[in-house]
């Protein structure tokens, strides 16, 4: 159940950041989004889906929808790196994105 608490309640995180522009820059954007989509098919491949009802999974689908429809909107305001150690910005989000790949990899 902790999996559908994730896959719901992690996309009405990342809009309740976007709408309080709580991200720094575009490459918060996209690792989050990256992880969203992590959770959801985690969700979707590991719920046993006779025991619980499907449109939960939907719910998450849509609140993650929304939020990237959002993020669109506030995207040309955000710059890539928003710091003062920029490289060290882009690593860490390039290695949480490389890990992300790896695993939605894994559970496709």
């Amino acid at each position: 159940m902790i999996v559908l608490v994730l896959a719901i309640g992690y996309p009405l995180l990342v809009l309740w950041q976007l709408n309080g522009r709580k991200l720094r820059d575009r490459l918060d954007v996209v690792v989050v989004f990256a992880v969203g989509f992590l959770f959801l098919l985690f969700a979707r491949t590991t719920v046993d889906w006779q025991a619980v009802p499907p449109w939960l999974w939907l719910i998450g689908l849509l609140l993650l929808a929304t939020s990237v429809v959002r993020a669109g909107w506030a995207w040309p305001d955000l710059q890539w790196t928003n710091s003062r150690r920029g490289g060290r910005r882009a690593t860490s989000a390039a290695i949480q994105l490389v890990i992300a790949t790896a695993l939605i990899v894994v559970l496709l």
